[in-house]
């Protein structure tokens, strides 16, 4: 015959069935776990009857976000997560009055056993000032044992730890206790377990929401909005500034360091072309796209401003993506004319007619040009037929002519265009390693790198960090991916920034997402709530905007340097001093 435990449902079970809305399963799981809940709020409140309170609203928000547990088998320490945090937000907004203890008229006999009868208003005080005592690390294994029908497995799976953790804490807590006060203690927290009535208060509050009456609520998330904004607002840029102009500033900051890249990009190869007409045509287009990157940039801030307040969430965030989809089409197709306009020019106009007179060129000429030369060299070595060093650079051409470009290849490759097994470092560079102007590989870096993890001033990649990073998980002045942390951060599941904007959560100066937006200006279906602040509390993208905000002092010089090292470290190796001729 089966046992009852094997036809006990369980909860992951449950859980299933209460996200497609069965109430009676939520049920079932609101009196398995109504002690655990409630016990971890009286632990951060000190007060049975708010912790109830508490407790039910536990219930009321995980029946609202039930699509938001990931992994079910952790429901017991998600709703505990939710508990502890609503408690701290009221013990923090609460200033309780003190009752004298002889104001305080005695629980009616109501019929129950001398055992189980209500915990007196003595009982708590003498309870409370006990437990104040003990750390929050001993004190809530304590609560939950006594809650739990003294059971170490059941604390160790409201807390997500090991038993022996449990058994390390309890010990330690019990020691803590007062010898006087132990025996009153145990039995006051076992007597004030939420009883059958809890249950049906919670089923009927659903019932409630259900009918658009939320008054229930709004005593506690209410307030806590108001607290909400400056909470968030912590890892802001400017956190003097409001959490609208804060995101405006951290957007327009790193579109700022985006367009100057782009800039840079184009500026800088203008000045090496080998004739007037090939620079002039790059800078045009250059300054065609940075005007049209920049108006462009100004209308979908302005479009979002003007109407944050009529359209929705989804629409904001597909408004977005129709916006970077339009924008990158035309950037691709600003490079496609650019190419084939260089290669026009080239063929029609010969470097000698019209030799490309810009300073700089003929600075780099005097200086450079003339004593230093591009290295040749391939290893005697080889594997699996490729050398296992191949150098292969071509020397800075001459002021009116053309570069003669030149290809390396083998397991590790330096040249203008460079493909190399294990490490490849060009103009054009392709291996497992690669870097340089434009570089693909697994770990990529370069003006334009593609790869698992890119880095560069345009970055797409698994992992992105770029001026411009678009990717799995993206990190830049502008970054674009299922999550992303930058001056401008759009993402479809996480987004956090100056300004960000998510469809599931998102979090910054300004935050527009369609489920939770946690933020100085907001707009979701959690904005600036306890769910939002439960979701965000201790998240790993806002810890390292804070820990970034206040190391940047040194991070950034690092980041140049780091930047900077590939290119220190390879131009020994790809170039050479010119040997005199006697």
């Amino acid at each position: 015959m089966a046992s009852s435990s094997a036809l006990t449902p369980t909860d992951v079970f449950l859980w299933q069935k209460a996200c497609g809305d069965d109430r009676l399963a939520f049920e079932e799981l609101v009196r398995r776990h109504q002690s655990a809940v409630s016990a971890v709020a009286y632990n951060a409140c000190g007060d049975f009857a708010l912790s109830e309170d508490i407790a039910q609203e536990t219930f009321w928000v995980a029946w609202r976000e039930r699509t938001a547990l990931l992994d079910p088998s952790k429901l017991k320490a998600w709703l505990c997560g939710i508990a502890r945090n609503l408690a701290h937000n009221a013990r923090r907004r609460s200033v309780r009055a003190t009752t004298p203890l002889d104001a305080v008229d005695e629980p009616t006999d109501s019929g129950v056993q001398p055992s189980d009868a209500l915990v007196t208003r003595e009982e708590e005080t003498l309870v409370w000032e006990a437990l104040a005592q003990i750390p929050d690390t001993y004190r809530e294994p304590l609560v939950l044992f006594y809650r739990e029908n003294q059971s170490v497995s059941e604390v160790a799976e409201a807390l997500d730890v090991s038993s022996d953790a449990v058994k390390q804490r309890l010990s330690r807590g019990r020691n803590m206790l007062r010898d006087q006060v132990a025996e009153l203690v145990e039995g006051a927290l076992h007597r004030s377990r939420p009883r059958t009535g809890f249950t049906v208060a919670v089923m009927a509050g659903l019932t409630a929401m259900s009918a658009g009456t939320k008054t229930a609520l709004a005593g506690t998330s209410g307030t806590a909005a108001l607290g909400a904004a400056g909470t968030a607002f912590k890892a802001a840029p400017a956190a003097t500034l409001s959490g609208g102009t804060a995101g405006v500033v951290g957007g327009l900051a790193g579109s700022t360091v985006g367009l100057a890249g782009g800039w840079l990009g184009t500026w800088l190869p203008a000045q090496f072309a080998p004739t007037n007409r090939e620079r002039k045509a790059m800078l045009r287009n250059g300054r065609r796209m940075l005007i049209i990157s920049a108006g462009a940039s100004l209308v979908l801030l302005v479009i979002l401003l003007a109407f944050a307040g009529s359209m929705s969430a989804l629409q904001t965030v597909a408004f977005i993506l129709i916006w970077i989809v339009t924008f990158q089409t035309y950037i691709a197709i600003e490079c496609v004319l650019i190419v084939r306009t260089i290669k026009r020019i080239r063929m029609e106009t010969l470097a000698e007619s019209d030799p490309n007179d810009s300073p700089i060129k003929a600075h780099f000429a005097r200086r450079v040009t003339s004593k230093w030369e591009g290295r040749v060299y391939r290893s005697s070595t080889t594997l699996l037929g490729l050398p296992l060093l191949d150098i292969h650079v071509s020397s800075a051409s001459p002021v009116g002519t053309h570069p003669q470009l030149k290809r390396a290849c083998g397991w590790i490759a330096f040249g203008d265009r460079a493909d190399g097994i294990l490490l490849a470092v060009g103009g054009i560079a392709r291996g497992f390693f690669a870097f340089g102007g434009l570089s693909i590989g697994v770990v990529s870096g370069g003006g334009l790198a593609l790869g698992v993890l890119a880095i560069g001033g345009l970055a797409i990649g698994a992992i992105a960090l770029g001026g411009l990073g678009i990717g799995g998980l993206a990190f830049g002045g502008g970054a674009i991916g299922w999550q992303a942390v930058g001056g401008g951060a759009l993402a479809w599941d996480i987004a956090c920034g100056g300004g960000a904007a998510a469809w599931h959560a998102a979090y910054g100066g300004a935050a527009i997402a369609n489920d939770i937006a946690l933020g100085g200006a907001v707009s979701a279906v959690h904005a600036n709530d306890e769910v939002a602040r439960a979701f965000f509390a201790d998240h790993w993208m806002v810890n390292g905007i804070q820990w970034l905000q206040v190391n940047n002092w040194w991070v950034t010089p690092a980041w140049i340097l780091l930047m900077l090292l590939p290119s220190a470290l390879a131009v020994p190796v790809m170039y050479r001093r010119k040997t005199s001729n006697v």
